[in-house]
């Protein structure tokens, strides 16, 4: 106990007049009787916390928005099949753990929106770090059943397009509008202290985002996205983290 050092902060001396103490059980932590060190409450705390890691430096940040029409609602079962195909052992996204995340609230305030245009119908859009590059102009979409990359923000990446696997699907808008995406990959999403691999059905045609991401990304990180609040948040190691919209 004592090469902990100043990692610790350690108590101040403890009141002995306790008659209930048990003066059979020692701690070295608190330096009293009443407990052992190895069900001391406090150095299992310690000895359980884990810093946040850093967070990435990006290579740099792709801006690129090449215009159209939003892709969004995307719910043919093309798109769902293409998560299912896509799924392999070099590509397949890790799904935190889910003994780290335990009885943590997510919650909203109704007033947090205050600081917003009131009232306003805008769609959450965020930025994060993709593959080292931060990426702007994100749609966060929980009627989306797939993650959707355009091909123009890949370039713009520097990602050869070698890297893509080509499997054609379609996907279907609200308004029934049909794409045809050139194939899927797999490129890291960092958010809050989590990186996760994530699948993205490549298309190759003007969008009013740079990226959609949809249900498959928002469950696997136990988000919950509030356009009305503009923010989503998700629970981590560290606590409940929350990406705000642009």
């Amino acid at each position: 106990m004592k090469n902990m050092g100043n990692a610790v902060r350690w108590p101040r001396q403890p009141d002995r007049s306790n008659p209930k103490r048990d003066n059979t059980q020692w701690c070295e932590y608190h330096a009293d009787h009443g407990h052992t060190t190895a069900n001391c409450k406090t150095v299992a705390k310690h000895d359980n916390h884990v810093e946040e890691p850093a967070k990435p430096i990006p290579k740099r940040v792709i801006n690129v928005i090449t215009g159209g029409s939003e892709i969004s609602g995307i719910s043919y079962s093309a798109a769902r099949r293409h998560e299912r195909v896509s799924v392999n052992p070099e590509t397949c996204s890790s799904q935190p753990p889910a003994g780290d995340y335990t009885d943590q609230v997510i919650s909203f305030i109704d007033n947090e929106a205050t600081t917003l245009i009131n009232p306003h119908h805008d769609a959450l859009v965020i930025s994060l770090l993709v593959a080292n590059y931060k990426i702007k102009r994100i749609l966060v979409d929980n009627g989306s059943s797939t993650n959707v990359l355009f091909l123009n923000v890949l370039k713009e990446m520097k990602i050869d397009e070698s890297n893509i696997r080509r499997c054609a699907t379609v996907l279907v808008g609200f308004s029934g509008e049909q794409k045809f995406t050139i194939g899927d990959i797999a490129l890291p999403v960092y958010a809050g202290g989590i990186n996760l691999n994530v699948n993205f059905a490549m298309l190759d045609s003007p969008s009013a985002y740079n990226m959609i991401l949809g249900r498959p990304w928002i469950h696997k990180m136990r988000a919950v996205p509030s356009t009305f609040h503009q923010v989503v948040r998700f629970p981590t190691k560290w606590g409940i983290k929350e990406i705000k919209g642009e």
